[in-house]
């Protein structure tokens, strides 16, 4: 990034564009002593290997320009006086009877003025602007209710693994940087929200059933205690989930990060962070790049999932 300053902040020429950041020195992580310097630099020396999953993607930001600690808040919405190189997604919402003008992230000039509004986490919809309504992957999202561990977890990812391996189904899978592991399935992009909704709920019906004391699909929090959440819902058009290589405004800057399957034992969701996810990339490159690239017919389990079958 070359710089130039100015009397109000530092302009930084970021690929193409001049991006203005201002209060870098400020304290995001008081815990940690992170800057939204920190966070920057994390965002644009990774920019070769998130940016490829952000593509054309709708995003959903949540924004802390106070740190952690104080408030953040989600945007869907892009805000007024944006770069005028900031490309935008308009999509119509049902609920606003309004578009919504989505950012779409595709340069790492767009990425480092996020971060620079204090975007920590990014979370981008399953689909792309130019085939919204046909997700790329499904994705098994499964987290710890309280009373449940990381060993839980594990067990459930695990089986997981077991039976897309007797679907003969790819999954790659990616620690949260929080609690739990997404494990994402690229598909065809030929099915809707719903199909692909019906794909991950059927699969979590079966991990259900083989280990029902371990393992809810309740959505209400109160009726999950001890046990393993499979999120299926999550797969609907206009959810969201957090990226690849994203941070988590949480203690210790943590980022989601890919893993080998055979990693899972020794790892934990937030194994990895700012300071140390670039390191792990440069020496594994990056694990997800198959997800984008991929693309699997799932259509014999979606028969028995629409036919409400087990097989």
């Amino acid at each position: 990034m070359k710089k130039t300053a100015t009397e109000e902040a530092v302009v930084v020429r970021v690929g193409d564009h001049e991006v203005r950041l201002t209060h870098l020195d400020k304290v995001y992580w008081p815990e940690d002593g992170y800057t939204k310097r920190d966070l920057i630099e994390y965002y644009h020396s990774v920019s070769q290997y998130l940016l490829p999953h952000l593509k054309d993607r709708p995003l959903s930001l949540v924004r802390f320009p106070g740190g952690v600690s104080s408030d953040g808040f989600y945007q869907k919405d892009a805000p007024q006086g944006m770069p005028e190189w900031v490309r935008i997604a308009p999509v119509m919402s049902k609920e606003k009877e309004d578009y919504i003008n989505f950012i779409l992230c595709d340069t790492v000039s767009t990425l480092v003025w996020m971060a620079n509004g204090g975007a920590i986490e990014i979370n981008p919809w399953l689909s792309r602007y130019t085939n919204l309504d046909y997700p790329d992957f499904a994705v098994f999202d499964i987290d710890p209710s309280e009373g449940s561990t990381w060993e839980d977890v594990k067990i459930v990812v695990k089986m997981v693994k077991s039976l897309l391996d007797q679907w003969n189904l790819l999954g790659f899978p990616k620690v949260s940087g929080a609690t739990g592991v997404h494990v994402y399935v690229p598909v065809e992009p030929r099915y809707t929200y719903k199909e692909i909704q019906a794909f991950v709920k059927y699969g979590a019906q079966f991990i259900r059933d083989a280990y029902p004391e371990k393992v809810t699909l309740e959505r209400k929090v109160k009726d999950r205690f001890g046990k393993v959440y499979i999120d299926f819902p999550q797969n609907a058009r206009g959810q969201t989930i957090g990226s690849v290589y994203g941070v988590r405004a949480t203690r210790g800057a943590p980022v989601s990060m890919p893993i080998h399957w055979d990693e899972l034992d020794t790892v934990t969701p937030q194994a990895w962070n700012i300071t140390t996810a670039l390191s792990r990339l440069e020496r594994t490159g990056d694990l997800f790049l198959p997800v984008i690239s991929t693309k699997q017919n799932i259509d014999p389990v979606l028969k028995a999932a629409l036919a409400g079958q087990h097989n």
